[in-house]
């Protein structure tokens, strides 16, 4: 691995480190150490904390913003090939939704604290955090902050998803919902309102141009995505919001790779990149009508833009065809994934697309409010009490001391 500049893979660290305990134990005659049980620990240690997952996670996390990170990798397999031939290209998707907050956004909204207490900006109990979200982020500071002990405020246009509220009330955050017809200007206005009342108690994450959003995606999923192809990665294609995660992670991956390619993902309706003026478009999460600070364009070779349709078709063979149920913007990843997959020069490429959220939350939108209609209409069935159940151990107490059951000498109910 040295010799061919690539980190070795955790299967490899695994078997370094299973061969040197094997020598350390059978051949005191090759290794000259008093303490072999010490030099093993330290060792260990070494291993734990520069590659983590070569020696397996902790069992127990902290709480629930210790569990953020680490999310499986899967190839997509059939999306892509209904109307095409078929791939040139692999393609594997970041499971971002297997946070523990459904969304990538969690991975933001713990490094954004974790370097406001590293600076003395918040103090649990004390500080209120405040932000503009389309819901995702907005989840995950609630998450975070009741974790923490934090209060927080956090600003929706009435236009996101219903689900995003309640999820959001759920976990304990005062939402404030401004008026669809004022677009995010109009949350801004009011999250700018907000603080001013608060004065020092208010705690601006300002996901769209702080560091650590960017930094957060460069120190993890980067790494992951790097370890998790073992150094076969070659592009990235991804929509954007804030720009966090294409932006460090393709700082990172090129850091690895120096031909890796950035792509961003854009509504069809609205490209600022294309230089189109800022509109309302369906691809929830995706494209603010403006350019983040966060979304370093620098780093990006190519844009393609995606049809709503396209989108929402592609987001539900993802669920019919894959078996994944994930959002709208995961479905204009994946699609545009797939349209770069079929050039003729990325054949025998890896291309890694992100999944940002979990499809609950657009249940009441245009992707799934037809099957809400046809789950509320459903005909109940007719049961036939005539029917005998076979094969099913129904059990009651009574039939259990029939059996001969035997409980516990200190059994008892409260």
């Amino acid at each position: 691995t040295e010799e061919s500049g690539l980190e070795p893979t955790p299967k490899q660290l695994n078997m370094v480190f299973k061969a040197l305990k094997k020598e350390f134990e059978h051949s005191s005659a090759m290794w000259q150490v008093r303490d072999k049980e010490q030099l093993m620990m330290k060792l260990r240690t070494k291993f734990q904390k520069e590659y983590p997952s070569a020696m397996g996670a902790p069992t127990i996390d902290s709480d629930i913003a210790a569990s953020i990170g680490r999310t499986k990798l899967v190839r997509i397999n059939r999306v892509g090939a209904t109307h095409r031939h078929s791939n040139r290209a692999e393609v594997v998707a970041k499971l971002e939704f297997t946070n523990p907050g459904l969304s990538v956004k969690d991975r933001i909204a713990i490094a954004m604290l974790e370097d406001a207490e590293a600076n003395g900006l918040v103090s649990p109990g004390l500080t209120t955090i405040v932000d503009v979200t389309s819901g995702n982020t907005g989840i995950a500071w609630g998450m975070v902050a009741a974790a923490k002990g934090y209060q927080t405020i956090q600003v929706i246009p009435e236009s996101f998803s219903m689900e995003r509220r309640a999820l959001m009330l759920a976990l304990g955050v005062e939402v404030v919902v401004t008026p669809a017809a004022l677009g995010l200007g109009g949350a801004l206005k009011k999250y700018q309102e907000i603080l001013d009342i608060l004065g020092d108690r208010g705690f601006a994450p300002r996901q769209f141009d702080n560091p650590a959003n960017v930094q957060a995606h460069f120190t993890t999923t980067g790494p992951e995505i790097w370890e998790q192809c073992e150094g076969k990665i070659d592009a990235i294609v991804t929509g954007y919001g804030t720009g966090g995660s294409i932006s460090g992670i393709t700082s990172y991956l090129r850091k690895k790779n120096p031909n890796f390619i950035a792509i961003a993902v854009e509504p069809m309706d609205t490209s600022l990149l294309h230089g189109d003026d800022p509109k309302p478009h369906a691809l929830q999460g995706l494209s603010p009508p403006f350019i983040p600070t966060n979304a370093k364009v620098e780093l990006f070779d190519e844009v393609i833009r995606c049809s709503t349709k396209d989108a929402l078709d592609t987001t539900k063979e993802l669920a019919e065809m894959e078996g994944i149920a994930a959002g709208i913007s995961a479905g204009a990843n994946v699609w545009a994934a797939c349209q770069v997959a079929e050039r003729p020069e990325m054949e025998g490429k890896r291309i890694v697309t992100i999944l940002p959220s979990a499809a609950e939350r657009y249940l009441s939108t245009n992707l799934y409010a037809d099957l809400m209609d046809q789950a509320k209409n459903l005909n109940i069935a007719r049961v036939d009490d005539s029917v005998e159940v076979k094969d099913v151990m129904q059990r009651n107490l009574t039939s259990l001391q029939e059996d001969g059951t035997k409980f516990r000498p200190n059994f008892h109910i409260t």
